[in-house]
């Protein structure tokens, strides 16, 4: 599950460069935002804060490079933001991949969101396809973010729930298997009175399209997969997970036969809630060590979920040391990681098959900072 992250920081004038040869520039209409009541001068020009890469392998240095200049110039012309978490994603895969589409975008509240595609080194994937995909989120997913967000924009941190610091998407197709999806949103509670600690919830969605439901005749079906959520996970030599972290709650427990539960994260008046299906036969919770929690869905190979796209949410809570985690160092919440190892299966003739074999666990991590200077809350 370790992959090794290259996050070395370019210079802004390498990371222009770069993207002049491989940048495939944004088709959209140019959004402005005047914060309200403000004496802010800047105004949100959605293009300036959107990074989008599309080619046949993209560099972790030009994402990481890319991604920085815009969260910095968002920070530099949006002194009205309220203080916040401010963060990124980083995808984790493993050597044997590459990322071949990567889109980012900083919203008007200071919240960012992400979408990765990865494919196989040995690949080489037709652009047209992963064009349209990454077009696809675009025109959907992060649309509808944006908008939200610019009718909010006014209003500055949200007065309820958990404040989302970042929403991560990353997905992985496996050529007549099937395909998955991992999308993460990690939260700050920005409601909690507690001036010694800061509370982050991780909340991921592992999404499963299985051979059989995407093509109509491949007749590979759901059948295993594993989600992590790894709040001890730090970059040796780049950044550390939050200082004194403690995870103090985790949902779904282990839960069996084909359902749908409510769950939810949190206590006083800052709880996150949210519902997710689980699978027949059964989801099983496990801790191995430290504030690493991971969970394992089993699939009936005749169940009807084995046979339609799935979606699966776990989560948890934990905390920190507020002092230290307001120091201006940049810091990782946690780390999400879906195994799709042997995640589908097929009978043909009587003999069952299990794809994809090897290592096939990938993900994303969300580094953050505080941005505002520090204050207790």
């Amino acid at each position: 599950m370790n992959g090794k992250i290259g996050t070395r920081a370019f210079s802004m004038l390498l990371a222009v460069m770069l993207v002049s040869v491989m940048m495939v520039p944004v088709v959209a209409v140019e959004e402005v935002w005047q914060p309200q009541g403000t004496e802010q001068n800047a105004q949100y020009d959605l293009e300036k804060y959107t990074v989008r890469l599309v080619d046949s392998e993209i560099p972790k240095d030009l994402i990481s490079a890319r991604t920085q200049a815009a969260m910095s110039s968002f920070e530099e012309e949006f002194k009205n933001v309220p203080p916040r978490y401010i963060g990124t994603a980083e995808v984790d895969i493993s050597e044997g991949e590459k990322v071949v589409a990567y889109v980012f975008r900083v919203l008007p509240s200071g919240e960012s969101v992400s979408y990765a595609e990865i494919v196989s080194s040995e690949e080489k994937p037709s652009l047209k396809e992963i064009t349209a995909r990454a077009n696809a989120w675009i025109d959907g997913p992060l649309k509808s973010k944006t908008t939200e967000s610019l009718k909010e924009g006014s209003f500055g941190l949200l007065s309820y729930g958990p404040t989302p610091i970042h929403t991560a998407t990353i997905s992985r197709t496996y050529t007549g298997v099937g395909r998955a999806y991992l999308t993460t949103t990690w939260y700050w509670d920005n409601q909690e009175t507690n001036s010694n600690q800061d509370y982050f919830f991780t909340k991921t969605t592992l999404r499963t399209d299985p051979g059989i439901d995407i093509s109509g005749y491949e007749p590979y079906r759901n059948y295993q997969f594993n989600v992590e959520i790894d709040s001890d996970y730090s970059v040796p030599g780049y950044y550390q997970h939050l200082p004194g972290v403690y995870v103090s709650q985790n949902n779904p427990q282990t839960t069996t036969g084909y359902t749908t539960v409510s769950l939810s994260l949190g206590t006083g008046g800052c709880v996150l809630q949210w519902s997710t299906a689980i699978p027949d036969t059964r989801v099983e919770l496990h801790h191995p060590y430290g504030n690493t929690y991971n969970w394992d869905e089993e699939f009936n190979f005749w169940a009807s979920c084995a046979g339609t796209t799935f979606e699966f949410t776990p989560g948890q809570q934990s905390y920190c040391t507020q002092s230290s985690a307001r120091d201006g160092s940049t810091y990782v919440i946690s780390r999400a990681m879906a195994d799709v190892s042997n995640g589908w299966e097929k009978i043909v003739d009587g003999i069952v098959y299990f794809a994809p074999s090897g290592t096939n666990s990938w993900g994303h991590l969300c580094k953050v900072k505080w941005s505002g200077g520090y204050v207790h809350t």
